[in-house]
């Protein structure tokens, strides 16, 4: 059945939230599989498993805001298998904080080409949604993300590591 409020919403733009969803559910996987990492008796680096279990939060939320938003259009949200997290063991908080750098310049860039198909669709009301609700924030986090790693490497390993996790924990 088709929807009676479904106005200049693109098919392709549908598929693509779509995907969208599952791209944010797939980060927020790999998030709570860092902060579940991180939260292990042979990591004990509980300032980084908070971070990572916020930005898993975070990514949920994107998701959820994103099925609210297909509703509210008139689309309709086709759930897709959810892949795994492409490791378990993600080494030092370094390690875990560039693959999380590659992820959200991933989801960020995934943002940047829905943004462009919505534009080449005439549908403003779409693009001014992902620039209100989500490209800025994209911006913040990738560079949030990026100074992290500079302190992580300037602090070094033992006390500056402990340090650290304090930090980014409180």
């Amino acid at each position: 059945m088709s929807s009676k409020i479904r106005q200049n919403y693109h098919e392709e733009c549908e598929a693509l939230v779509n995907k969208q969803i599952n791209m944010e559910f797939y980060a927020s996987y790999v998030y709570l599989s860092m902060a579940s990492y991180f939260n292990r008796d042979d990591q004990a680096l509980h300032g980084f498993a908070s971070f990572f279990q916020k930005n898993s939060n975070e990514e949920r939320e994107h998701g959820m805001k994103l099925m609210k938003y297909q509703a509210k259009r008139g689309g309709r949200v086709v759930f897709q298998d959810i892949a795994k997290p492409s490791s378990m063991e993600w080494g030092t908080p370094l390690d875990a904080m560039e693959a999380a750098l590659e992820l959200e310049k991933t989801v960020n860039q995934s943002l940047l080409d829905l943004h462009k198909v919505s534009d080449s669709k005439g549908d403003a009301q779409f693009c001014d949604f992902l620039e209100a609700e989500y490209l800025a924030e994209q911006v913040d986090g990738i560079k949030e993300i990026g100074d992290m790693i500079t302190k992580i490497k300037r602090a070094g390993d033992g006390l500056g590591l402990h340090i650290m996790d304090k930090e980014i924990g409180s």
